[in-house]
């Protein structure tokens, strides 16, 4: 299962969605409510200090959450951000790829609850903590919809 997830993920991240195709977002392990992606430092997307911007940083870890949720459910249902809290701890240093890593420890009625970090590639550098709550079930298309319609994994 847990391989088809990733395989399902790889695909959506690397041709379905141009962001995350520009950005070189690298989903490396889902399964049983945990992610892992990483995105390499590239200079569009740095920000004042050469790291990677916070921007970046937060979609991807809002990203990753969603994937983690979905590993949780064991299906691709439709989910919407409720509450997202990240904490910066530091910025990445030039150069730095980061990792984000992501827990959906918790699924009660339509809310489903995450936490994780960012860190350097290397993981010797906490950047970031995330934790928040998502909506499951929501209106909207699911995440193996477009996979379905591009002739992608069949679910």
């Amino acid at each position: 299962m847990a391989e088809r997830y990733l395989t399902m993920a790889k695909t959506f991240f690397g041709t379905s969605h141009p962001l995350f195709n520009a950005f070189g977002v690298e989903v490396e392990e889902v399964g049983k409510g945990r992610a892992v992606m990483s995105i390499r430092h590239q200079p569009f997307l740095a920000g004042r200090s050469g790291g990677v911007h916070r921007g970046v940083i937060i979609t991807l870890l809002d990203t990753n959450c969603g994937l983690a949720i979905f590993s949780r459910l064991g299906d691709m249902r439709p989910i919407a951000t409720i509450d997202l809290r990240v904490d910066f701890i530091a910025e990445a240093g030039f150069g730095d790829a980061v990792t984000s890593e992501v827990e959906c420890y918790a699924v009660k009625g339509d809310i489903a609850y995450v936490r994780g970090r960012a860190s350097t590639d290397s993981g010797d550098q906490l950047l970031a903590t995330v934790s928040g709550s998502f909506a499951v079930g929501t209106l909207g298309p699911a995440f193996d919809s477009s996979m379905k319609e591009q002739g992608g994994v069949n679910g």
